[in-house]
This record gives structure tokens, sequence and C-alpha cells, in this order.
């Protein structure tokens, strides 16, 4: 039973990390809508955030399985991505511009001000 167990905490852990990592990709969508970037930065971006991310995974799956992948952990974290991709993504993304709409307010209000008194006095 204890195995059987195991299993299903190694199944339910895997769903969850593909959540995450979907969610920890956001991030990196919404900075890069936020600032413009080049592809060579979207590259190096892409490529150091999967190069974590695949170092996560495989001691997420070293410490509950002793490094063995299972065809339904395969199964499992996808279903995690794919369940977030559908249900969740574009409300957190939203939530996320939302927030750095909010925070960043009073920068853009002082940098109009500046730009404003910068024209007068060159008048």
């Amino acid at each position: 039973m204890e195995m059987i167990l195991g299993q299903l905490r190694y199944f339910g852990a895997s769903f969850l990390c593909g959540i995450v990592l979907m969610f920890a990709y956001d991030f990196v969508e919404v900075f890069r809508c936020q600032v413009k970037h080049k592809k060579v930065a979207i590259f190096l971006e892409d490529w150091s955030f999967w190069a974590v991310a695949a170092v996560l995974i495989f001691q997420m799956i070293f410490a509950l399985n002793h490094g063995i992948i299972r065809s339904f952990f395969i199964i499992s974290f996808i279903g995690g991505m794919f369940g977030y991709r559908m249900v969740a993504k574009r409300y957190v993304i939203k939530g996320m511009c939302a927030v750095l709409a909010f925070l960043f307010r009073p920068c853009v209000w002082i940098r109009r001000k500046i730009a404003k008194n910068s024209k007068k006095n060159l008048k």
C-alpha cells in the first residue's frame, strides 16, 4: 500500500510541477510584453528558463522516485501544463499586467511631468 501511495504522490507532484512551471513561464512572457527584446535575448531567456526548469524537474524526479521516469509522470506533467494553459493562463496574465500597470502608474506620471516641464523650459 505504501508503494501505491508513493506513486500517487509522485503523480500529484508531477501535475503540480507542470502547473508551477507554466505559471513561472508566464512571468517571462509578461516581461517580454513589457520590455522589447531582440531574438537573441528571447533565445537566451528561453534557454536559461528551460535549463533551470530541467534541473528542478530532475531534482523532483530524483527525490520522489529515485530518478526513475515513469510514463504516468510525463502524462501528468504535460496534463498539468495543458490544464493550466487552458484554464488559468489568461486570467493570470491579465492579473499580472494589471498589477504591473498599477505599480508603474506613478513612474509614468512622473515621467510625463518631467517631459512637460522640460518642454516648458525649452520654449
